[in-house]
């Protein structure tokens, strides 16, 4: 499976361009030869895919038959390649990833590798789900367990099974990891995979970031602190840009239109997911300042093994030490005073 479409889509292209596009891929059964000769599947057309619950947006899957009245159903734009025994679910998980590859090459001056996505909806899909995405040929694949939302009678959610926003996360985190394959490259620091991580995927937004950052300013940690701190996953902000709230989003819990249920704005972060976000708003600040280069520069050279002192070293219009650049970021959260009419 390589690249189903001779058109397939660009970072940025505008939705309705990447609809008109989807809707001219080929509806024949793609060649999953190796899939086919170990499992001895036959490729189908299936039935035609469900509304996707996106206006403007209904693209061509390809089916691929598992036993009588199993399916796996597969997206394939030549970049990114999303798999799922539910078909409903790829259009949405299909923007998320699409809408994700502009701000990666914004930051790192190239697109990221073709990518494969399996979403497991029931707990049969593992070994068809394997051969699929070993056939897709992507360099970056990930899996993601699906819990479809339903409501209160026990119905299915459509809407809220595009907000499965960890998946995003996940992918974007691949690709910042994967940047960089140099002979004897080290792990990226925590700091730096958890704040490009958040540029990548767009959440929060940076006012959102800002809001939370000025409501702990006491608890802010020192940057040479931050450079050394162990920052897990599970610390990272998972969201869809555009959601509005931060930090008082109950991950899992919808309501019946399938928007996030929210807590009360402003409560206080612990630790670890203040620190992932006080990295992406440095980040970001370095990248405002600084502008073209700077993020791939960080990445490149403290995957190296050089120190955040170093990349800053030569900047134009950053600080040269690590204290000098804590304190103009600090400075930068503070609103100007409005003048006195």
């Amino acid at each position: 499976m390589n690249g189903l479409t001779t058109g397939a889509t660009r970072p940025g292209t505008p939705r309705s361009e990447r609809a008109s596009r989807l809707a001219t891929l080929p509806s024949a059964c793609p060649v999953f030869t190796a899939f086919a000769i170990a499992t001895s599947l036959a490729c189908a057309s299936g039935p035609d895919p469900e509304y996707s619950g996106i206006p403007g947006f209904e693209p061509t899957v390809q089916t691929v038959s598992v036993g009588t009245n199993e399916h796996i159903f597969v997206i394939d734009s030549s970049d990114i390649v999303v798999a799922s025994s539910d078909r409903t679910l790829l259009g949405g998980i299909y923007i998320l990833l699409d809408d994700a590859q502009l701000p990666f090459r914004r930051y790192f001056q190239m697109l990221p590798p073709r990518t494969a996505v399996g979403l497991l909806v029931e707990a049969t899909d593992s070994m068809a789900m394997d051969s699929v995405i070993r056939a897709s040929r992507a360099r970056v694949v990930a899996y993601e367990h699906v819990q479809v939302p339903r409501d209160n009678s026990g119905n299915p959610i459509p809407i809220a099974r595009f907000l499965v926003a960890s998946v995003r996360n996940k992918v974007a985190r691949a690709w910042v990891v994967g940047t960089d394959s140099a002979a004897n490259a080290r792990p990226l620091p925590d700091w730096v995979v958890a704040g490009v991580t958040q540029l990548v995927t767009g959440y929060p937004s940076s006012s959102a970031r800002t809001t939370q950052l000025q409501s702990q300013r006491a608890d802010l940690i020192p940057l040479d602190s931050l450079t050394r701190m162990q920052i897990p996953e599970s610390a990272v902000p998972a969201g869809v840009a555009g959601d509005g709230t931060f930090g008082g989003v109950q991950q899992g819990r919808l309501d019946s239109r399938g928007r996030p249920i929210s807590a009360p704005a402003g409560r206080k972060l612990p630790t670890p997911s203040l620190a992932a976000l006080e990295a992406a708003a440095i980040i970001e600040f370095m990248w405002a300042r600084e502008g073209r280069g700077i993020i791939k520069q960080l990445v490149d050279r403290t995957r190296r093994g050089e120190p955040l002192s170093a990349v800053i070293a030569q900047a134009v219009s950053l600080p040269h030490d690590v204290a000098g650049l804590d304190s103009v970021w600090r400075a930068s959260l503070t609103p100007p005073p409005k003048e006195k009419k």
